[in-house]
């Protein structure tokens, strides 16, 4: 840590953030002690708590704060009267509690799992200093929704008055370096000769930045800046940039495939693609131009679109490919001039809205389970220990176990940061002792207590702008003020105080032990979680029981995609899998094309599709227990037997439907040789292929 402060070099916007902050929790602490509020240092560590460099995200995470501590109070005042003559039943129902409200915050992905999260552990922070005297619940509950409501309030009112910082600006500026590196990707994957891996990591990465703009957005409706009220349009765009990364992939991929075949490309294809790169790369965006290239290519696919080789077939699917390259472009840039003029085409956001919801979005159920379990066992263990000793700090201990699984439950290995929580607690006791036998018996009056916190406030404040050293920075903070548990009179009882802080450094244990012990996950099964969710989906898809549309299919696959790309760099070893995945998200989209295929066309057609759809579905299924199993050859030779039917019927009104999807499915599911496409039987169809594993078709 101490690298981490030296290496640390602040800005100007940094000193006023925290002058900021140590402003509001100053005057959150004088108004909670003018209103002689029961424990004020409530509202000073809460002004720490929700504090963050930008407004919107200030507002936003101090309204959802507020509505959670209010639901804990109501619970708390309901649950502690009724059960306080049986305090291991109480123990028992707010660990529960805890735990529940923990799950289902693990869940949501948005600022709104606040609520449920304050919910759960505000309930032990009113409910434990209850027990013993059941009758002072209400007031409590009244007292601690008061304090921190102020802390909140005093925050956010400085935070938008004082020198507001927007974050509409900085999600503008990060969209123009993604539409930069979006127009760079596109422009290398008509590169037949980049290096594939390469791309791959580069889309890899250029998801994991997409999947920060679907939470940030959420904060511009509690800022007044150009952006204000354009979540639902940013997380549209965000979508629609997604979105083209799997075709970037399939652009290479069909180029790639046809110089391996020797194939060279016609000079109109070749001079389409220079001018859909040219395209990309302009500043301003010129719809015109847009129709133009699709009509070109258009033009070029009627010239091939009866070719029954396989280097025809591919340079079709390219054509599809570029349609949708152009769409997708066009809706981006559409999107993004239309989001900066301050009104986006209804039609274009429309077509996106839906992908922007949480069905597109990850879920990590197992995870949140043993996050709520932990919360649970960690709780109870300090409860029974507390009713069994009578230990008098114990509720405080219960409170910090109920805080200290909760506030790091969305890291996969939340160890490292909870023991440094402890480490910089036991420093904070330090400053603690030293504050309450040096400085504090001679502070006369709230001006001097301001500014004996100043030095120690700010400089613990600049480290909260960086990510390396918040958690030491607010640690301090914070500790250093609910120890001291300042009131309008000093006490000097240094032995109450102590007892404190070992209580919450017991609290905290407890929640390390449970948490190591239930909700570790390493970073490589973290990994496989995401790869195994992919699986299921795809499955899913191919047995036809996924119950949303295409292109929330194909956002939720790159979503994981995004999210396994920060956790390589604790486990390198998988940075193979991360490269292997990334055709997944072509794979369920042809699957997807195929099952939609099997309602128009003819039944012979229809009845191979579902054969091999369910062939599919069984492979990804077996992958779920053996992640290294390979594709079954017989997969591979039943789409070269579809596409021999398709090809063999040039005037089928079914051909390019299917060859699209099918063309594709083969390229993902074998990257070597060329299916053979000349049929060997009378009339173009096959004999019947033998049942799969007792199924028919």
């Amino acid at each position: 840590m101490l690298q981490n402060i030296l290496a640390l070099r602040p800005k100007a916007g940094d000193w006023i953030f925290s002058i900021k902050t140590f402003g509001a929790s100053m005057l959150a602490l004088y108004i909670a002690l003018a209103f002689d509020l029961d424990r004020p240092v409530w509202s000073m560590a809460t002004v720490y708590i929700v504090a963050h460099p930008f407004s919107g995200v200030l507002a936003s995470k101090a309204v959802y704060r507020v509505l959670g501590t209010l639901l804990g109070a109501v619970v708390a005042i309901i649950l502690v009267p009724n059960l306080v003559n049986a305090p291991v039943v109480l123990s028992a129902v707010l660990a529960v509690w805890v735990g529940v409200c923990l799950f289902f915050a693990r869940l949501d992905r948005t600022p709104r799992s606040y609520v449920l999260m304050l919910a759960g552990y505000t309930v032990a922070l009113i409910g434990f200093p209850s027990v013993t005297d059941p009758l002072s619940v209400f007031p409590t509950a009244i007292a601690r929704c008061q304090e921190i409501t102020v802390g909140i309030l005093c925050a956010t009112l400085v935070g938008h008055i004082i020198l507001p910082r927007h974050i509409g600006p900085v999600i503008a500026s990060q969209i123009n370096g993604w539409m930069a590196d979006v127009a760079k990707l596109v422009t290398e994957s008509f590169d037949a000769g980049m290096d594939a891996d390469q791309l791959d990591r580069d889309r890899a990465r250029i998801a994991a930045d997409l999947g920060e703009l679907h939470g940030m957005a959420l904060h511009l409706g509690y800022e007044k800046s150009r952006f204000s009220g354009r979540t639902r349009e940013l997380q549209a765009l965000q979508s629609a940039m997604a979105s083209l990364l799997p075709v970037c992939y399939a652009v290479h991929d069909r180029l790639t495939a046809l110089a391996a075949e020797g194939v060279t490309l016609p000079p109109e294809l070749r001079a389409l693609c220079d001018d859909i790169i040219d395209h990309v790369n302009r500043d301003a965006h010129d719809p015109d131009l847009t129709c133009s290239l699709h009509d070109r290519v258009t033009a070029f696919r009627d010239q091939i679109d009866q070719s029954s080789d396989w280097g025809g077939l591919l340079m079709v699917n390219l054509c599809d490919r570029l349609h949708r390259l152009l769409d997708f472009h066009h809706d981006c840039r559409v999107l993004w001039d239309g989001i900066r003029a301050g009104s986006a085409p209804s039609d274009v956001l429309n077509r996106w809205q839906a992908t922007a919801g949480s069905e597109a979005m990850d879920r990590d159920a197992n995870g949140a389970v043993r996050s709520g379990i932990a919360a649970a066992v960690a709780i109870s263990a300090v409860c029974a220990f507390w009713i069994i000793s009578g230990w008098p700090a114990g509720g405080t201990a219960a409170m910090m176990a109920a805080v200290g699984s909760s506030i790091m439950s969305f890291l996969d290995n939340p160890v490292p940061a909870l023991k440094g929580f402890i480490r910089y607690t036991t420093m904070a006791v330090g400053a603690v002792v030293f504050y309450n036998l040096t400085i504090l018996p001679g502070i006369d009056g709230f001006p001097l207590l301001a500014l004996s916190f100043a030095p120690y406030c700010i400089l613990l404040g600049v480290l909260m702008t960086s990510q390396a050293t918040y958690g030491f920075g607010l640690a301090m903070v914070v500790n250093l003020v609910m120890i001291l548990n300042l009131d309008t009179t000093y006490s000097s009882d240094i032995e109450t105080i102590l007892g404190g802080g070992v209580a919450s450094l017991a609290g905290f244990g407890a929640a390390i032990i449970a948490t190591a012990f239930i909700r570790v996950v390493p970073a490589d099964r973290s990994i496989m979680r995401l790869v195994r969710a992919n699986w299921r989906d795809i499955a899913a898809i191919a047995r036809g029981s996924f119950a949303h549309g295409r292109l929330i299919l194909v956002r939720r696959l790159l979503d994981r995609q995004g999210l396994i790309l920060p956790r390589l760099a604790m486990a390198p070893q998988h940075r193979d899998t991360l490269i292997r995945v990334m055709p997944e998200a072509t794979i369920a989209s042809c699957l997807y094309d195929l099952r939609n295929a099997t309602l128009f066309t003819s039944k012979p057609v229809a009845n191979r599709i579902k054969v091999l759809l369910r062939s599919i579905a069984r492979h990804f299924e077996a992958r779920l227990i053996d992640p290294d199993r390979l594709p079954d050859p017989w997969i591979v030779e039943e789409v070269d037997n579809l596409l021999r039917l398709v090809v063999a019927d040039p005037e089928g009104s079914d051909r390019e439907r299917l060859l699209v999807p099918l063309v594709a499915l083969r390229r993902n599911l074998s990257k070597t040789g060329a299916p053979r496409l000349q049929t060997q039987t009378g009339g173009g169809i096959l004999p019947a292929q033998p049942t799969i594993m007792g199924e028919t078709a």
